[in-house]
């Protein structure tokens, strides 16, 4: 098993429209890869979809042979208007609905967002060779075969192949006692003493408001900028083993466009974003290019049930599901885990585990973030990373989890 789940890079990005993939690509895919969405389909009915990609109707709905494909629209179910670069990026895996949901562009004609979200699980099962999840389709053992305890928590002085088998297994690891309680008190008294270096607005910041009426910094973007103490954390050796616990290269990247980040978590907030719900961090797309990616959250102060903890569904990078909006996930037959951290223990997460953050209501959070990421791929078809890339696309498209 492994983490770097990428089967694809970007020379395989092509443009790919609704005529090709209807009327040639889906049905092929469908003959030979319907067992990616049969045990899904005896349990759901998606209903019908219909695209509307620049005024020509295609669409797609569950019959007794299984889902049929054709040119022209359906009277009933969901339709949604898509752009022909939106529909190719969709099939390749660069967007998913969220995609459109979150930057305002979604246009569902009919039918809503949940019914989007099931069909798109549906093309990615059959394009990417990867079955849709059910309940019980997964298990979580340890190296020796044993059920996997998945409330465990790692030290630094703890062996590397175990922790290894538990990210890969369930997605996430605990890691306690990596810094001190001083360490943590320097790190959060430069979180006030840089705290005028951002304003509302300036790119690199964000805000929320709360009950009294409050605007509040909550994430400060690229911190590593402005406080010394966490320039040193990024180099430290406690800090580096993290990428090396995968075995599949991490590197220590930061996140989009900045290093690390420092977040605020205040009570009672009532606008902004500032406690996600359930969400992978491939959500908006390229899970197929990049995942899976470390992200890693530095406990600033700890954090428990009333302030802040993270949340995760163990296992559910393994599986492919709604990446996000889902408001059941005990329905989904995975383990939902509490992650309370002491001031100094580190969270972390693969991009492609579902998580999110509990509102704090007994006191604030504060807490570091930032994040691994896999080495590039060369696109030499001579090279070792695109032999590798290929291994791994026969291996999905056989079913088998890598």
């Amino acid at each position: 098993m492994s983490v770097d789940y990428r089967t694809r890079d970007d020379t395989d990005i092509r443009s790919i429209g609704p005529e090709e993939f209807f009327c040639g690509l889906f049905p092929d895919l469908l003959s030979r890869y319907s067992s990616c969405v049969e045990p899904w389909l005896s349990q759901n009915n998606p209903g019908e979809l219909t695209i509307d990609c620049e005024g020509t109707l295609w669409s797609l709905a569950v019959c007794a042979a299984g889902i049929e494909s054709c040119r022209g629209g359906r009277e009933t179910g969901l339709r949604v208007k898509l752009s022909a670069e939106e529909f190719s990026g969709l099939v390749n895996d660069l967007y998913t609905p969220m995609t459109f949901f979150v930057s305002g562009g979604l246009s569902i004609q009919r039918g809503d967002m949940s019914n989007f979200l099931d069909w798109w699980m549906i093309i990615r099962a059959l394009v990417d060779g990867r079955p849709i999840h059910v309940a019980g389709a997964l298990e979580f053992l340890d190296a020796s075969g044993e059920p996997l305890n998945l409330q465990q928590s790692f030290t630094p002085l703890d062996d590397t192949q175990d922790m290894r088998h538990f990210l890969e297994t369930a997605g996430f690891l605990h890691l306690a006692g990596v810094f001190s309680e001083s360490e943590m008190a320097q790190i959060s008294a430069d979180i006030d003493r840089y705290h005028d270096r951002y304003t509302e607005g300036d790119q690199s910041s964000w805000w929320a408001t709360t009950a009294d009426g409050a605007r509040r910094l909550v994430r400060l973007q690229s911190f590593d900028k402005h406080s010394s103490a966490t320039r040193a954390l990024l180099q430290d050796p406690r800090f580096l083993r993290i990428g090396e616990v995968s075995g599949a290269g991490h590197t220590h990247c930061g996140l989009e466009g900045n290093a690390i980040e420092a977040l605020i978590k205040p009570l009672d907030v009532v606008e902004g974003i500032s406690d996600l719900p359930w969400h992978k961090d491939c959500s908006l797309g390229r899970h197929s290019y990049e995942c899976c990616s470390l992200t890693v959250g530095i406990s600033v102060t700890g954090a428990g049930p009333d302030s802040g903890q993270l949340r995760v569904i163990a296992g559910s990078h393994r599986a492919l599901m709604w990446p996000a909006l889902i408001t059941r996930p005990e329905n989904l037959g995975l383990p939902i885990i509490d992650l309370p951290t002491a001031t100094g223990d580190i969270t972390v997460h693969l991009s492609c585990t579902h998580h999110m953050s509990q509102a704090p209501t007994a006191r604030e959070r504060r807490v570091l973030y930032t994040g691994f990421r896999l080495p590039s791929v060369s696109v030499d078809s001579s090279s070792t990373g695109r032999a590798r890339i290929n291994r791994v696309r026969e291996a999905a498209h056989k079913n088998v989890s890598q």
